[in-house]
């Protein structure tokens, strides 16, 4: 037995804390993760897209006034991601700033929840290759700077998890402050994407033991504040308190044309439960993705209460999904389940749960190789080279498939901010720019500046079929009407207004056109 000397009687006896703060190390490697994910990203900002997407910001523009005589009215009333983009237009106008911003911060939100759900189920670096992972997979890649759901609410989500299982292991205080905060969160990610909430009791577990009643009481307290604002926004805007939701489980019982019908509707019970892995296979890092999605499955079975939340991360998506989107009635499915995005809040269980399963055996490994002098310095890096070399094989590949894709800024699609440079000098004069449908909702976004301000005045006006066309004086935009390589969507109607394929009427002189041909202004004369 040790007998330690008494302290002086001056000197304060110490009391452990039971505080702990965030590793040095660990806000390092966030904050490297989140600056290099903000390169890429704003390096492959996408054309603002004319769907969805443009919807959205529609909306937003118009909240809190209703959108009227909306297709889609599960989207205009996602407030979720609408408030939010709100607030950026009115800091930004109606312009590229404003579409690319929350989505942005989105994907921060994802990657950074990802490493902070990582770093405490496992290790860092299984945290910080998993993040890298799922922000770089094709799906999540290709989303990351739209304006859409399904990245926000993933990310919300994960962000959510992470403080939860930081309240579990006593890392975060269990305060009212931090259950308002986590509840406003999940609230939150509700508003943005409905089916999250199949994910919630997952935090509602690993809070339990420490919070009890009173403190789940404290988390549904934001919760249930949202869910009345939401109800009461509907109300006002749309004369029906419970519009959402009759939207959201009306979604998918509606006509469809038979080419899509033929996607998802009528199929092998088989064929819904395998969407996951087979949907995944799609990509061309799809087969380290479901690699990763069967390492988990193998985790639950072998190490069932280590890989405990991510199976049950996993579960809790896949089976309501799946039965709504077609295992219950084949005939009328709720949801196309092929659509990828509506998986994206699990991606990070799958990813986190087979890396975590590849850090584990490595740490087996090394533990053997300790009793082997030759072999113990070489094995103390396997477990995070393992990792992070499957990690860069998965994201490599994936990044291959959509570096300087066009209509990224890497890839060259910056051809309307060159329209708008050269409207800004010349288009004094010019009554309006007449475009098909859907590229005119595209340009109005460049009629004003990257963060905001008018660039130029012309009215941005839709020509249809049949309808009135544009008089002398006016321009006509052509954008992506030869291939459609950007803007399918444009092309398509181009051809609808101005014939297949369109070409220039008599009298209409170009004044403007980018090197690719991408763009083609023309001047309607006498």
């Amino acid at each position: 037995m040790v007998i330690y000397p008494p302290k002086a009687p001056s000197e304060p006896p110490t009391v452990p804390s039971r505080r702990r703060t965030v590793p040095p190390k660990d806000r390092w490697i966030g904050a490297a993760l989140a600056l290099g994910c903000l390169v890429v990203m704003l390096a492959h900002l996408r054309l603002p897209y004319p769907s969805d997407q443009l919807n959205y910001l529609t909306a937003a523009e118009r909240f809190p006034r209703p959108v009227p005589d909306a297709a889609a009215v599960h989207q205009v009333t996602r407030f979720g991601l609408i408030v939010p983009t709100r607030l950026a237009i009115t800091v930004f106008g109606y312009s590229q700033a404003a579409y690319h911003v929350v989505p942005l911060l989105a994907a921060l939100a994802l990657l950074l929840g990802t490493y902070a759900v990582g770093g405490l189920l496992f290790a860092r670096p299984v945290g910080a290759a998993a993040a890298v992972v799922v922000l770089a997979s094709t799906p999540v890649a290709y989303d990351s700077t739209d304006l859409l759901p399904d990245v926000l609410a993933a990310g919300l989500f994960t962000i959510a998890l992470a403080m939860a299982v930081a309240i579990r292991r006593r890392l975060l205080s269990a305060g009212p402050g931090v259950l308002l905060l986590l509840g406003l969160l999940l609230g939150w990610s509700y508003l943005v994407r409905e089916f999250v909430v199949f994910l919630w009791p997952l935090v509602a577990v690993l809070v339990f033991r420490r919070v009890r009643w009173p403190g789940l009481l404290w988390a549904a307290a934001p919760v249930v504040a949202l869910v009345i604002a939401e109800t009461l926004l509907c109300w006002a805007m749309y004369g029906d308190p419970l519009t959402r939701l009759r939207s959201v489980t009306g979604h998918g019982s509606g006509p469809t044309t038979p080419e899509i019908a033929g996607t998802f509707q009528d199929k092998p019970r088989h064929v819904y439960l395998l969407r996951l892995p087979t949907t995944l296979n799609d990509y061309p890092e799809g087969v380290w993705l479901v690699l990763l999605l069967g390492l988990t499955l193998l985790g639950g079975l072998l190490r069932p209460r280590r890989f405990a939340v991510p199976v049950a991360w996993l579960a809790l998506l896949w089976v309501p999904l799946t039965l709504l989107g077609g295992i219950v009635d084949p005939s009328a499915p709720k949801l196309r389940l092929q659509l990828i995005r509506y998986w994206f809040p699990i991606f990070p269980a799958f990813v986190l749960g087979g890396l975590g399963l590849i850090w584990l055996a490595a740490l087996a490994v090394r533990r053997r190789a300790r009793d082997r002098p030759g072999a113990r310095r070489a094995a103390a890096a396997l477990p995070a080279a393992v990792v992070l070399a499957v990690a860069a094989s998965a994201a490599g590949t994936a990044i291959r498939g959509w570096w300087a894709e066009p209509g990224t800024r890497v890839g060259g699609g910056t051809q309307l901010e060159a329209f708008r440079s050269w409207m800004a000098r010349h288009g004094d004069g010019v009554p309006a720019v007449w475009a098909d449908t859907h590229t005119a909702k595209t340009l109005t976004v460049y009629r004003e500046g990257p963060f905001g301000g008018l660039a130029w005045r012309a009215e941005v006006l839709r020509a249809a079929p049949g309808g009135f066309g544009p008089r002398p004086g006016d321009l006509v935009l052509f954008y992506d009407v030869d291939q459609g390589r950007v803007c399918g969507s444009c092309r398509k109607y181009a051809r609808l207004t101005w014939g297949d394929p369109p070409r220039p009427r008599t009298g209409w002189r170009e004044v403007y056109a980018t090197r690719d041909g991408m763009v083609r202004a023309y001047r309607v004369g006498p």
